[in-house]
């Protein structure tokens, strides 16, 4: 039966040693949709630059993903694990600008940081090390999780989107 419902745009945001998690990340927004928007009237839509940038030339490429994907942005999923990623020229990394962006703008922005098992030869020390005064700075003004496995990671985003959508939908109520 149809039902009306709100869309939530959920940016998946993450360096690149994070593709599985990005992919259970929009796993976990597909089991919700199944098991939470007819009740909840909203539905999450997964967004990644993978799947939602389109080329375009003659701006700075981080620039033109914040403004296809993450100026529409309800809410932002920030990942990290041994990596911080490239700098932007503006940020430290593409994905700590499109979270700065989003927390600018006023919207939620949950933080993730993995402590799964690494291969000591796979780390790169160099981001390893940006990644850690990220995540002292981070930490020092924002309320971040983690996970340890996989499996850790879909209960926590799926305990951690319903109080999101929740808390988002009193908001708007409210306003």
């Amino acid at each position: 039966m149809p039902f009306l419902a709100d869309t939530f745009r959920v940016v998946i945001a993450s360096p690149s040693d994070m593709q599985e998690e990005r992919g259970v990340a929009t796993q976990v927004i597909a089991a919700w949709n199944a098991q939470h928007a007819a009740a909840e009237q909203v539905v999450l839509l997964p967004v990644a630059w993978e799947t939602h940038a389109s080329p375009d030339a003659g701006a700075r490429p981080q620039a033109v993903i914040n403004e296809q994907l993450i100026d529409g942005a309800d809410v932002l999923i920030g990942m990290f694990w041994t990596r911080l990623g490239s700098t932007t020229g503006v940020a430290t990394s593409g994905t700590v600008e499109e979270i700065d962006q989003v927390v600018a703008a006023g919207k939620p922005a949950m933080l993730y940081f993995s402590a799964r098992p690494v291969d000591p030869n796979a780390i790169d020390v160099e981001q390893l090390s940006r990644l850690r005064e990220f995540t002292e700075a981070t930490r020092s003004t924002a309320l971040t999780g983690s996970f340890r496995s996989i499996e850790e990671l879909r209960e926590v985003l799926m305990r951690d989107l319903t109080q999101k959508v929740r808390a988002t939908r009193g908001r708007r109520a409210r306003g």
